[in-house]
């Protein structure tokens, strides 16, 4: 144990090998940066981390055997390495020598021995049979619990090998003017990529992430709905977004209905569906009310749909978890010297399922948008006990509209008549 933290010490504090200059086995990292500043009384201690580090580790003549010596400098690479606030994330290189002399059946396998041997010690430190696990403290966000201390867990990268250093020049038989021969070389790299990148599913939403549509943006901004630290910007193979929007007239057509509501009519001009496995739960979550909206809806509309007053409708809810369909704050965006106009808004993830585009009116005043319909009638849907249409087909087969809903809708593909 002295010699663990004699070594470890030594690498807090000084450029060079973790063992004295007569040692064969050693660990050789970069000059540690010295403190910005002396730490507070209270403060707690940080560990200083490196981004590379070597080592080498000597075995006896012709065996897969190392000293107390070598073990001594595995123990110390370990701790440094596998520290719990070690906050780099490392991948490992092994490679085993043998000791440069003629082979024979005995020693045709001693490099990858050697090899296997410095690999099975870092295998025995954990918990798993066949691969090395590294954690490294982060942060995970949740729109539910806020902030909290989180260990991402990850199959440490390992790029195995071994050399037969007989026969090679004299400048492949070194690093760094150190021999290689007798001994397994250790490469430690900082690297995050490799680390908790696409192959091992660690992808959580660090930065905005922006889906588009036809029509349609949103915009889901870091931690809006969770995040971790030290993570990619895209979602984990677990971590499922839907998104599609319904704005074209055709398509909106096919399955008309009025926005759900109850008391009032919604006329329905085009909506948008975003959904997530992660949605929090209203009822349940703890920071409810601190959560505003935050999620960005973008809907590109021309100047007459700008002029309709349009609003969005989303779930508002209520102390128990039920919810009605209210209209939400809904500004007007035109781009300077553009003819491009927008209508947006923004949301909280409990609304993310789907946000409607649209306008509240009396009953009197639907027979300004709507005509009376048959349940044949092309276009038709039920409602007020009976059955309306948006519109009609003259004797051409154009489109016809009433003047209110024309100026609320995409135009449909074909003639139009306003009515």
């Amino acid at each position: 144990m002295k010699h663990i933290v004699f070594l470890i010490i030594s690498f807090l504090f000084v450029e060079g090998l973790f063992a004295q200059q007569q040692n064969c086995s050693m660990i050789i990292t970069p000059k540690a940066q010295k403190a910005k500043a002396k730490p507070r009384r209270g403060d707690t201690p940080v560990t200083p981390t490196v981004s590379h580090i070597e080592a080498f580790i000597c075995f006896e003549d012709s065996t897969a055997f190392y000293n107390d010596e070598a073990l001594d400098v595995l123990d110390s690479l370990y701790s440094l390495v596998f520290a719990k606030n070690n906050s780099k994330f490392y991948k490992m290189t092994i490679i085993g020598y043998d000791d440069a002399k003629p082979l024979t059946e005995k020693t045709t396998t001693l490099a990858r021995e050697r090899a296997v041997l410095v690999f099975n010690y870092f295998l025995s430190r954990e918990d798993v049979k066949d691969f090395i696990i590294k954690r490294t403290p982060s942060k995970y966000i949740s729109s539910c619990s806020g902030e909290v201390d989180y260990f991402i867990k990850y199959k440490m990268p390992i790029d195995f090998k071994w050399v037969t250093l007989n026969g090679k020049p004299e400048a492949e038989q070194s690093i760094n003017g150190i021999s290689l021969k007798g001994k397994a070389y250790i490469l430690i790299e900082d690297d995050l990529e490799g680390c908790v990148g696409a192959f091992y599913n660690y992808y959580y939403p660090q930065q905005d992430t922006s889906f588009n549509g036809q029509y349609s943006m949103i915009t889901i901004p870091q931690g809006a709905l969770e995040s971790i630290t030290n993570t990619k910007d895209t979602f984990d193979v677990n971590y499922n977004i839907t998104y599609s929007e319904v704005f074209n007239f055709n398509e909106l057509m096919e399955n008309y209905h009025f926005i759900p509501a109850a008391k009032q009519y919604l006329i329905n001009a085009g909506y948008i569906i975003v959904n997530t496995d992660h949605k929090p739960d209203y009822a349940s979550c703890q920071l409810r009310d601190e959560i505003k909206p935050s999620i960005k809806i973008k809907v590109a509309v021309t100047p007459e749909q700008a002029n309709a007053q349009m609003k969005f409708f989303a779930k508002s809810f209520k102390a128990d978890g039920s919810y009605i369909y209210k209209a939400i704050p809904t500004k007007k965006e035109k781009v300077s010297n553009s003819s491009d106009i927008y209508l947006t808004t923004e949301i909280t993830p409990f609304q993310m399922d789907t946000i409607y585009l649209g306008k509240r009116v009396t009953e009197d005043e639907l027979s300004n948008y709507f005509y009376p319909a048959q349940q044949t009638d092309p276009g038709s849907f039920e409602a007020m006990g009976g059955w309306l249409k948006t519109y009609k087909l003259n004797k051409r087969g154009a489109y016809v509209i009433k003047k209110p809903m024309n100026a609320m809708l995409k135009k449909p593909v074909g003639e139009v008549e306003v009515d």
